[in-house]
């Protein structure tokens, strides 16, 4: 999709020649003014008070000076109240855009469509538009044509996982017309800021103007009802003033940078996010069976980080349903793996006696195992704490020294695999455990003593920083890819 400008149509333009935009034309309060940056004329907002590091003083960490980071929030800063107002304000980005996935970049105009753009502006351009859009009431058969193509591509989308493409396609589409007529009656063909620019420049502000506009216009009762905001912060101009930026300048220009620089990795992002996420409400889901089901503690902790549970991949089952293909964990030991697999056979079946044939959103996910599986790239990420015989002991025994004493503190779970179907040793305390199971299992595991450990050529054997729990993970993820 280009972005073009739509002929003869530009309230605010010049009809005779070009005229540059005058920086001391009156534009509309809330609107930065050409040349200035939008905190100059900033006004109080609820966020201000929040909690956590203010957009003024929060800098990005790395080499050479410090950046200051000035349209983000990080989720502290925002209270729970104006979180779903935040929600919409990101969902009518996504639908003026016409972007209905979290791992697809927006596009950038070219400097020739923003040049032609701007050389059509005259004074006071900025009201003369709003005055254009608060006066227009017709659709136009243009954004008629763009909310069809828009709600096509969502419903192209859903089946994929997309949350974007599911909620646009909740918004009445009669709307989403009056918006995109919005668009087409500023002059603009598509809605496309220039996010890597400033914000305040002529080209960016008439995008601002009219996503304000519109958003504005959306009832709040039928809108977007589905994420429960309130009327006080929706209709907040402060609070849209602090999330639009946030969301154009910071969001959706890390997207475009990302994908600038790495080709492909929205989406690889987007599959790890979603990785990380299933293996989390996984290892929630075994380790309360298992729970239920009164194993001891040391058996639970095969299972309770998500990191010691396989991840999965969505994929078509060729018959219009959706799969999840298991990726192999090869780390993980034989013994771990046939257990944790009979154990999530007898929760499936629990599950479904429990749900009958009911079907809801929360169904169980058809996870496929084969043989010829692949790592994924999260497959290898060990979990921050997990018995001995979770590991692999060849993969295990090659672990440096430091890391295999952390490991052995933790304990052992399981009997060999042979000793699996017997009952007694569910309900051993752990000292008789060891002596009739638990001794045998670590004669596969090189584990290093104290005293080794302490010798000579051994000097900063102190057991390392624990790698990164899921919620780290997670948050990364999220933060690159959604």
């Amino acid at each position: 999709m280009s972005m073009s400008l739509q002929p003869g149509n530009l309230p605010g333009s010049s009809s005779v020649g070009n005229t540059a935009p005058d920086p001391s034309a009156t534009l509309v309060p809330g609107v930065a003014q050409t040349g200035q940056k939008r905190t100059a004329d900033r006004r109080e907002s609820p966020l201000d008070d929040a909690p956590g590091p203010s957009k003024k003083t929060r800098h990005q960490k790395g080499k050479g000076k410090a950046k200051v980071d000035q349209y983000h929030l990080v989720k502290a800063q925002i209270p729970v109240e104006h979180r779903p107002t935040k929600k919409a304000v990101y969902l009518h980005v996504y639908t003026l855009l016409g972007v209905t996935r979290a791992d697809q970049s927006p596009l950038l105009p070219t400097a020739d469509v923003v040049a032609l753009f701007e050389d059509r502006l005259e004074p006071g351009f900025v009201e003369k538009i709003r005055q254009t859009l608060r006066e227009t009431s017709s659709s136009k058969v243009g954004a008629v044509q763009m909310v069809n193509k828009l709600r096509e591509m969502a419903r192209d989308t859903v089946p994929s996982g997309s949350n974007i493409a599911k909620d646009i396609l909740r918004v009445k589409d009669t709307l989403q017309t009056a918006a995109f007529t919005a668009v087409l009656m500023a002059g603009l063909q598509y809605w496309c800021p220039d996010c890597l620019a400033p914000p305040d420049t002529p080209y960016n502000q008439v995008h601002e103007l009219v996503f304000l506009e519109t958003f504005r216009a959306i009832p709040v009762s039928t809108g977007f009802r589905f994420y429960e905001v309130l009327l006080s912060s929706v209709t907040n101009p402060q609070i849209l003033l602090d999330f639009y930026p946030m969301c154009v300048f910071d969001y959706m220009a890390g997207k475009v940078k990302r994908e600038q620089k790495e080709p492909g990795k929205l989406v690889q992002n987007r599959i790890n996010n979603n990785a990380i996420k299933g293996r989390q409400r996984l290892a929630l889901k075994r380790t309360g069976f298992l729970a239920e089901d009164k194993w001891p503690d040391r058996v639970i902790d095969l299972v309770r980080d998500p990191h010691c549970n396989s991840d999965d991949e969505s994929a078509s089952d060729g018959e219009g349903g959706r799969i999840h293909r298991v990726a192999k964990k090869g780390i993980r030991s034989e013994s771990a793996t046939l257990f944790i697999h009979a154990q999530e056979m007898r929760r499936l079946k629990n599950s479904q006696a429990k749900r009958g044939k009911r079907k809801v959103n929360l169904m169980e996910r058809t996870r496929v195992r084969s043989d010829d599986a692949e790592e994924s790239d999260i497959s290898f990420h060990i979990p921050k704490k997990a018995p001995i015989d979770w590991f692999d002991p060849a993969e295990f025994n090659d672990f440096p020294a430091s890391l295999r004493f952390q490991y052995s503190k933790y304990g052992v779970a399981l009997p060999l695999p042979e000793y699996h179907s017997r009952t007694d040793w569910k309900t051993m305390n752990k000292d008789t455990f060891m002596t009739a199971y638990g001794d045998e299992v670590l004669k596969q595991y090189n584990i290093p003593t104290e005293e080794e450990m302490r010798s000579a050529g051994n000097q900063g054997w102190e057991v390392p920083p624990s790698p990164k729990s899921s919620e780290e993970d997670l948050e990364d993820a999220m933060d690159q890819a959604d």
